[in-house]
């Protein structure tokens, strides 16, 4: 229904927004599966066409509400400030890329309202769901049976071992755009397909090699219980844990290996190096901690010998520091970590007007996306900005209704 006064969508503009939605819903899980690069374009590409037929329609673009914006300018200025002051960050045509990511993702989930005017989510709720369920399999079927599908559009020999690795970001997505396909299932009265739905993404993650989408989605699924009897208590609850924890993240990180001596026996290898990387970036983080050292500054960092002397993994450098909150601190100190902060305000407040079962997915959602964030993916990598872009928007398109949240 159309509210009072709101101007009357047009109907071909209707079914071009409903198509392209339609079409990346369903591919955007399976083909991310078989090619993690490929979600980033598709994630691009839906945002452009999608804003640029709102701005045709409409002839305006909704933009971020006010302190979505001053995160940004705060985000923006002390990108050009570290790289500036810190020295280290990337050069201006590679930093001013990473912003565009930004913005696009911020502009398009901000036009969320304009991008659904008129369009039926039923079907929408449907192509995303057969592509989790479609992603599923073919995750399935690539663990199993040594990639047979990867190698086939890829033209890989089976002489060429292909790591499991490979399909984490695959999962990722996976685990996170089943929560708002779950939602709208069940804001449509299939519940039991939404109970599948879940279990669906619980069990592709447990099969594969990533241990922080495991371990996100099953964080996820406990915190389910709670948001859906109150969303509010759930809410604050996620930013009494989170705010702390990134405001303390150089303290708590850069001194783990302080206080577990021993971790080389305590923890797999894998973590055990993400440990030294954490100490090392934290050590940084100190060097610049008011306007950071720039975007890209991990990659650029010299670790002193003297601090990777006693390690046992980490000798070089690393692409970015494996958790979210130390890499904004390092790249954009203070001021960066702040900002994110309200970003984060913003994003769970946006979850209030979703009815009660869409705020209780929006929420486990976001516990999800929290867990992989610390402990895997860098901060600006497209695919996982994507993953949130398209995750975000999903919930905004396909998980409201007419229904009062508690």
């Amino acid at each position: 229904m159309t509210p009072a006064g709101a101007a009357v969508p047009d109907p071909r503009f209707v079914r071009f927004r409903f198509w392209l939605l339609a079409i990346v819903l369903l591919l955007f899980v399976p083909v991310g599966v078989l090619a993690k690069q490929a979600m980033a374009t598709l994630f691009i590409a839906l945002a452009i066409l999608l804003l640029g037929a709102v701005w045709l329609e409409r002839r305006r673009i909704a933009w971020p509400e006010k302190p979505v914006l001053i995160a940004y300018a705060a985000i923006l200025a002390l990108s050009l400030l570290g790289a500036w002051g810190g020295g280290h960050g990337l050069h201006l045509a590679d930093m001013l890329k990473k912003l565009a990511m930004l913005t696009l993702l911020l502009v398009c989930v901000s036009a969320a309202p304009d991008i659904r005017a008129g369009l039926p989510t039923r079907p929408l709720v449907l192509c995303l769901a057969t592509g989790i369920v479609l992603g599923a399999v073919i995750f399935a079927i690539e663990l199993s049976f040594d990639a047979p599908l990867y190698r086939f559009f890829s033209g890989k020999g089976w002489d060429n071992p292909v790591a499991p690795s490979r399909f984490n970001r695959g999962s990722t997505a996976l685990v996170l755009l089943s929560w708002p396909a779950a939602a709208g299932l069940w804001l449509s009265g299939r519940r039991p397909a939404a109970l599948v739905l879940v279990l669906v993404g619980l069990a592709a993650s447990s099969i594969g090699e990533s241990a922080s989408a495991a371990l996100a989605a099953m964080i996820a699924v406990f915190m389910l219980p709670l948001a859906l009897l109150s969303g509010r208590i759930a809410s604050r609850l996620v930013l009494l844990c989170a705010v702390p924890l990134m405001l303390a993240a150089p303290w708590l990180l850069g001194n783990l290996l302080v206080w577990i001596p021993d971790y080389v026996m305590v923890f797999p290898p894998s973590f055990a190096d993400r440990l030294e990387i954490w100490h090392s970036v934290s050590l940084a983080v100190f060097e610049q901690p008011l306007i950071g050292h720039g975007l890209g500054a991990t990659r650029r960092l010299a670790v002193p010998e003297a601090v990777t002397a006693g390690f046992s993994f980490f000798k070089h450098g690393t692409i970015h520091p494996h958790n979210a909150a130390l890499q904004i601190w390092l790249e954009l100190g203070i001021g960066g970590i702040l900002a994110a902060l309200v970003l984060l305000w913003r994003l769970v407040a946006a979850s209030g007007p979703l009815p009660r079962p869409g705020r209780a997915a929006a929420i486990a959602a976001l516990c999800c996306g929290l867990v992989i964030a610390a402990v895997s993916y860098g901060l600006w990598q497209e695919t996982w900005l994507g993953i949130i872009g398209l995750t975000i928007l999903a919930f905004g398109v396909l998980c409201r209704d007419e229904s009062p949240s508690d």
